[in-house]
């Protein structure tokens, strides 16, 4: 039985003949490791989770006058108003949770912290379940302080019946058009 930490190559000076196996940099997973999926994305990729549920933020576009009906939080004169539009596609065999989801957008220009809108025209609220096989297109609208520019940051969260945090959140940045 050997006393030395079996993760560290053992020295040549230890008088030990046999031949040690360098561990792997930390920076790369184990054989047996599925790489971590990347989470830093632009607006058109996709992020896919280990139950195969993909999502895609689509796009991120500018609210204009005709979304808002007569009742809608609509932007202030100092504020961007946008919609950021995203897809979920539920690759697995079983039904998606969809409440189980969060998202939140802020801006990345300056980090500036945006305030939730509402635009009923256009607007696709993300809730319920996703049946196998399925695709669901969801939108969420906000406004941004026009001196934090056009940049935005999307953060998607996801949670398990068990309030377990399912990856690492991704995170979408794009430009306001």
């Amino acid at each position: 039985m050997s006393l030395i930490d079996p993760i560290w190559p053992r020295a040549a000076s230890c008088g030990d003949t046999e031949k040690q196996a360098d561990a792997p940099p930390p920076d790369e997973p184990a054989a047996d490791e599925e790489p971590a999926e990347d989470t830093e994305l632009a607006v058109g990729d996709g992020f896919r989770y280990k139950d195969v549920a993909k999502v895609t933020v689509t796009k991120v576009s500018k609210l204009r006058a005709a979304d808002f009906g007569e009742y809608d939080v609509k932007p202030e004169a100092d504020q961007t108003g946008f919609r950021v539009s995203w897809d979920i596609t539920n690759g697995s065999k079983k039904p998606i949770d969809l409440d189980a989801w969060g998202f939140d957008a802020q801006g990345a220009t300056t980090g500036g912290t945006t305030e939730s809108l509402f635009a009923e025209n256009g607007s696709r609220l993300m809730g319920g379940r996703l049946a196998p096989a399925k695709t669901g297109t969801f939108t969420s609208e906000y406004a941004l302080p026009k001196a934090d520019g056009l940049d935005i940051v999307f953060t998607m969260t996801r949670m398990d019946e068990n309030m377990n945090i399912l990856a690492e959140d991704p995170h979408w940045t794009g430009s306001i058009k």
